[in-house]
């Protein structure tokens, strides 16, 4: 089937320009929040079974962020032309050095969110900066820095801790970092921990592709249940990463490929399950069809314009009840409580020009829903 997406594209700095006047100071340092976290419960348990399972524990993107010294080729599929130009025109560079106001307003933004969560009583772990070790790994294939957006490099599944193996190289140091802030956590948890095979250390070849892999991303991962359904749009997760994922969990889960237009990354682009029967969704990204399962549920839909430019499908889901989602999206805030959810709207333009927004910036480690 032909791909009916084209590519859309915003002028992000105009936007991020006019919002850092508006973003007001949350007081919140940008710290890791999860060793002193006095809100909440703690617990042994890990334990995620269903996107809307209510949010009780997460690890949460910190704001560390240096561009490539060469923009790879992967990454020019999905990110705006006008992210593109900043990329190439500060290569190499510190964010908080070449452009401070949008770091500053990244930061602050990073920072409200933080604050919502703990204010529900949620414990939040922000990953610890690489070290300068870290950041050395690859770095010879690409010299990224960035720490944005956990939900991609680990991935939990019932009680079980995966680290995934990613698609672009600098994107594999990312799980070193997540050790150290969760590595006391996990290792006095019920958690059965599982390594990905490393993919082989190839640069990009003529297509900007990295090799076989096997590589499986956790935003291209949905939990419903026994069902795990893996986007792939080429960028990210691949056919021998669904296999393995399978392999692992075994036969009391059923692992379901769901093929995605290559302007997006991942599946969380295009899809939030918001709960049992409402999802919010970017129809045009399906280029085979939308899963079995979604057919008799209320879709609420996204533009493919929105879906790229604003994230609009990537909120984080609190509960079955409640869902954040980005102030610039009314229209969805709106669809959303028209169908009963309560909607927590806040600022996020400062994080969504990297190519993520709300769930791709937290993974949760501990989720509470039934598992039938």
């Amino acid at each position: 089937m032909k791909d009916p997406i084209q590519p859309v594209r915003r002028d992000f700095m105009k936007t991020a320009a006019a919002a850092a006047s508006a973003v007001a100071l949350t007081g919140v340092t940008s710290t890791a929040h999860g060793a002193d976290q006095k809100k909440g419960t703690k617990s042994k348990m890990i334990q995620v079974n269903h996107e809307w399972g209510a949010l009780k524990e997460v690890v949460v993107g910190v704001p560390n962020l240096r561009l490539p010294s060469k923009l790879a080729e992967a990454p020019k599929q999905f990110l705006p032309d006008t992210s593109i130009e900043f990329i190439e025109k500060h290569a190499g560079k510190l964010v908080k050095d070449c452009a401070p106001d949008l770091f500053s307003q990244f930061v602050e933004q990073v920072n409200g969110i933080i604050q919502i969560l703990e204010d529900r009583g949620i414990i939040v772990h922000q990953v610890k900066k690489h070290l300068p070790s870290e950041e050395a790994f690859l770095a010879e294939l690409n010299d990224t820095v960035m720490q944005t957006y956990p939900r991609d490099p680990m991935l939990v599944i019932g009680n079980k801790f995966i680290e995934t193996a990613m698609y672009e190289p600098n994107r594999r140091k990312e799980r070193f970092a997540i050790r150290r802030t969760i590595g006391d956590r996990l290792a006095n948890s019920n958690a059965r921990i599982v390594s990905m095979p490393e993919p082989e250390p190839f640069p990009a070849d003529e297509n900007g592709k990295y090799g076989p892999g096997p590589f499986l991303e956790g935003g291209d991962v949905m939990l419903v249940g026994r069902d795990i359904y893996v986007g792939n749009t080429g960028n990210a997760s691949n056919k021998a990463g669904m296999r393995w994922l399978q392999n692992c969990l075994g036969n009391k889960y059923r692992v379901h490929e769901v093929p995605l237009s290559s302007h997006f990354l991942h599946l969380d682009c295009v899809l939030a399950l918001v709960r049992p029967g409402l999802a919010v969704i970017c129809k045009e990204a399906f280029i085979k069809g939308i899963p079995d399962f979604l057919k008799d549920w209320k879709l609420i839909d996204v533009s493919a314009e929105d879906a790229e430019q604003k994230l609009g499908c990537n909120g984080l889901v609190l509960d079955e009840n409640t869902m954040i989602v980005g102030d610039d999206m009314p229209e969805l805030a709106e669809s959303l409580s028209a169908e009963g959810t309560e909607v927590l709207t806040a600022r996020i333009d400062g994080i969504y020009w990297q190519g993520g927004g709300f769930r791709c910036w937290h993974h949760p480690l501990v989720r509470e829903s039934k598992l039938a």
